[in-house]
């Protein structure tokens, strides 16, 4: 019986392996990729004496491996019912405009448009300057079983949901005057918490969110403070089209940490339109923002 196993099992191995190699083709990636497109970065706010940018640039294929090119003559104007601001080229397709001493550019509830005219065509926006809540403290303290990580000290930001439902905040988190910009590190809320999906309103924000403005390592844990560092957090109002791109956003930039459940590579559909209707890849979004700083003390 042992001698009829031996006989016959390595020829079986072997015509396995044979066929294995040979079933092994080279597939070719059809990314679809064909005419450049007009990409609008258009986030601006209303801090007293802050110039504003905007950047302009052409989209390129998902494997270019380089910076995109920018769009360096066209001309890009804000306006409100009583005030119209032009955006000047100064490099690399960035167009900035700076308010006078002590003035900005508008007021919550105003509503804004964006208007630029490149190359023939004509691409308008229109968005409202949202209100924001105040940061009422920067919290440091002990954790030692903070979301996974090594214990330490971690900073938490407690802030208020303004009453009313549908207000949307992009929450950017700084330490030591570095923003943290890791894709994991992006934290939109919407009414408090993750997305419109609940029905909490008006309340504190939920601790993964106010646990958020800690940095995190190249694993995706979160970074203990050491005495002497600072902690910073801004809130940024904005309106709920720029966080359904900033979601469709952070979705794309972590697809590879979703292991077989990775979802197709696609834009963000921001609101920024042609004459036609058809969308330009890119935002418009005028934020109000509050601000808040703290030293890790000993």
């Amino acid at each position: 019986m042992n001698q009829f196993k031996s006989k016959y099992i390595l020829p079986l191995l072997f015509l396995s392996t044979v066929f294995y190699i040979s079933c092994e083709d080279t597939i070719e990636v059809d990314n679809g990729f064909e005419t450049p497109q007009i990409v609008v970065d258009a986030w601006i706010n209303n801090t007293i004496d802050e110039t504003q940018s905007i950047s302009l640039s052409f989209s390129q294929d998902y494997f270019d491996n380089r910076l995109p090119d920018p769009i360096t003559d066209a001309s890009v104007v804000v306006s409100t019912e009583t005030n119209t601001f032009e955006f000047v080229h100064t490099s690399n397709g960035t167009y900035n405009w700076t308010p006078p001493s002590g003035e900005r550019i508008g007021d919550v509830g105003e509503t804004f448009t964006l208007e630029i005219q490149y190359d023939g065509q004509t691409l308008t926006s229109t968005t409202t300057l949202n209100r924001v809540p105040e940061i009422d403290s920067i919290s440091i303290y002990f954790e030692d079983q903070p979301f996974g990580g090594d214990e330490g000290l971690f900073a938490e930001l407690y802030a208020r949901d303004l009453i009313g439902k549908g207000d949307t905040y992009w929450v950017k988190g700084f330490r030591n005057d570095t923003l943290l910009n890791r894709p994991q590190e992006l934290n939109i809320i919407y009414d408090a918490t993750f997305d419109a999906g609940t029905e909490i309103d008006g309340s504190t924000f939920i601790r993964p969110l106010r646990f958020a403005i800690n940095a995190l390592d190249d694993d995706g844990l979160p970074r203990n403070l050491d005495p002497g560092e600072k902690v910073g957090a801004e809130i940024h109002s904005i309106s709920n089209e720029a966080f359904r791109f900033l979601q469709i956003v952070q979705e794309q930039t972590t697809n590879g940490d979703n292991s077989i459940f990775a979802l197709p590579v696609a834009n963000s559909k921001g609101n920024v339109f042609k004459e036609n209707g058809d969308r330009v890849l890119g935002v418009f979004n005028v934020a109000a923002i509050s601000k808040m700083e703290k030293i890790v003390e000993e």
